[in-house]
């Protein structure tokens, strides 16, 4: 049997291939810069020891790489606020995820080096264990744009600014300001120029109930 699923994606063509001996993530690149730099950034976070998912085989602008499964850590977020809890351990997961992300590609580039495109879909949840995934957006930039976006769109999933939400952004800052040495003020004001950002996506008002 070799069945093809088609997964979502916006810049790519993503399929989770059925074959016999199981499961594997085939990834077709637009463009040959974004495939270079998503490959070369997984060689990188994998030798660092970060976790990612291992690359199985490349050729012709496309990866083929381990299948992590599904649950997202968007799913896991709304999971936790419909029931009301909040597994702190891998909230601290998380942290140290993006602690060794920015602290292996520094090592690398030896510059300051962004997710960018930071959204919770970008996050798998695989044995209890955070990885990321989509790396073609990576890009140099400050630590605190990063890790503002984030906090914002933790904040504005629907529905947005609710106390639970608040409650996750304000625990996030203060372990990674603690891990990353940032201060909580430079996170806090890129986050509010996302916030901005969003209210003009969206044209609704945001306020932050602290």
């Amino acid at each position: 049997m070799h069945k093809k699923i088609k997964l979502q994606s916006k810049r790519n063509s993503v399929y989770r291939i059925v074959a016999d001996n199981g499961t594997y993530i085939s990834k077709k690149f637009n463009s040959i810069e974004d495939y270079n730099k998503e490959k070369e950034i997984l060689n990188i976070l994998t030798g660092a020891g970060v976790r990612v998912p291992s690359i199985i085989s490349s050729q012709n602008n496309s990866l083929y790489m381990k299948d992590l499964g599904d649950f997202t850590l968007l799913r896991w977020y709304e999971e936790q606020e419909k029931n009301n809890t909040l597994d702190e351990k891998l909230l601290y997961k998380l942290s140290f995820w993006l602690r060794d992300f920015y602290k292996a590609v520094y090592n690398h580039y030896n510059e300051e080096i962004i997710l960018h495109d930071i959204n919770f879909r970008n996050f798998i949840i695989f044995e209890s264990e955070i990885y990321g995934i989509d790396f073609e957006q990576v890009r140099q930039g400050s630590i605190c744009e990063d890790i503002g976006r984030f906090s914002a769109y933790a904040l504005t999933y629907h529905p947005v600014m609710t106390r639970w939400k608040i409650n996750f952004r304000n625990k996030f800052i203060d372990i990674l300001s603690k891990e990353l040495k940032i201060k909580k003020e430079n996170i806090v004001a890129e986050e509010n120029k996302e916030l901005l950002a969003i209210e003009k996506r969206r044209g609704i008002s945001l306020v932050i109930r602290r």
